[in-house]
């Protein structure tokens, strides 16, 4: 660009210079007028003289003229690097503009994908805490239910046995095997459900909070209270019913195995007894609060409910959205 406009301004000189150089042969030129009779050479003398006189002047003219042209290619040439100038700086400047926005974007996905990561991980630890509680409950409740089940088998039933006494043993090993049963199954699927939720579902949910939401919402907490709340106290109450009827089979079942030592029956009844009462008054009653149900309201998403026991409701006004792009 800038050789072009030096070869157009040259061209321009060169051109003003041929000019001034034609105007000034065209003034200079003697007359060539043929030499008359008397007047005639006298004028021809005249008017050659009068050229000679006006050369200067001719040339001052010429040469004010090509500096004016000459001046006003500058002054436009100028102007028009001028405002070239101001509009390359005007691109530079915008040019740093957008390399700061794009590290500050840079630098803030960065400090959100530190964040996710941060909180993924703390959503895991809660899921894998989760999934411990669910899996002693479990535990405990296969070896309760399996005591059950070894003490109705191995029972060695006396000939002139009660029926009454008979009846209420087998109701209450049966209760007592079906509560541990039903409670393990429950937990069982809670942990799978635990574990799907996590594989495919958790970090999506964590990618989908906002930034103002990442410190406040748990999403695997929402999950757990919308699907798996109600379902996790209708299975720890199935625990706690099968423990007192487990205290009440080993009640009984000194009476029908043992009936013919009364204080032998007396004794394991009096030992059950203090159990519960150790159970119910010291245990249960000291580290209920855990297993409150959680107060909140105004969950918006899907709450199921189940036919055995109704879903408590929440308070936080977020659910999983479907999908968000970062």
């Amino acid at each position: 660009m800038g050789n072009k406009k030096r070869a157009i301004k040259s061209t321009f000189i060169f051109v003003c210079k041929l000019v001034f150089a034609v105007i000034s042969f065209h003034v200079a030129r003697p007359c060539t007028a043929p030499v008359c009779e008397g007047g005639t050479a006298g004028k021809a003398a005249a008017s050659r003289l009068l050229s000679v006189a006006h050369l200067p002047m001719a040339s001052i003219m010429a040469e004010l003229v090509v500096g004016s042209l000459i001046d006003n290619y500058d002054k436009r040439n100028e102007t028009v690097w001028h405002k070239e100038d101001i509009e390359h700086r005007h691109q530079e400047r915008q040019w740093r503009i957008d390399d700061l926005q794009r590290e500050r974007d840079w630098r803030l996905y960065d400090i959100r994908t530190e964040r996710i990561r941060a909180k993924l991980d703390n959503e895991q630890r809660h899921a894998d805490t989760r999934a411990e509680h669910l899996s002693a409950i479990s535990e405990l409740a296969a070896e309760l239910g399996g005591f059950a089940l070894v003490s109705i088998i191995n029972v060695n039933l006396p000939v002139d046995i009660d029926l009454n006494l008979l009846w209420v043993y087998g109701i209450t090993s049966a209760l007592t095997i079906c509560c541990m049963i039903l409670s393990l199954i429950v937990c069982t699927v809670l942990m799978l459900a635990v574990t799907h939720y996590c594989a495919f579902q958790l970090e999506r949910d964590v990618k989908n909070l906002d930034d103002d939401e990442v410190d406040v919402i748990s999403p695997f907490a929402v999950w757990w209270i919308q699907r798996c709340e109600s379902d996790w106290q209708l299975g720890y109450y199935l625990f706690r019913t099968g423990v007192k009827f487990f205290f009440a089979e080993l009640a009984v079942v000194s009476w029908v195995q043992y009936n013919m030592y009364e204080p032998t029956s007396i004794s394991i009844t009096v030992v059950a007894f203090v159990g519960l009462l150790i159970w119910q008054t010291r245990i249960w009653s000291k580290w209920r609060y855990l297993m409150r149900m959680p107060d909140i309201d105004d969950i918006d998403g899907p709450n199921e409910r189940t036919p055995l026991k109704k879903r408590t409701s929440a308070s936080r006004h977020w659910t999983p959205r479907s999908k968000k792009t970062y």
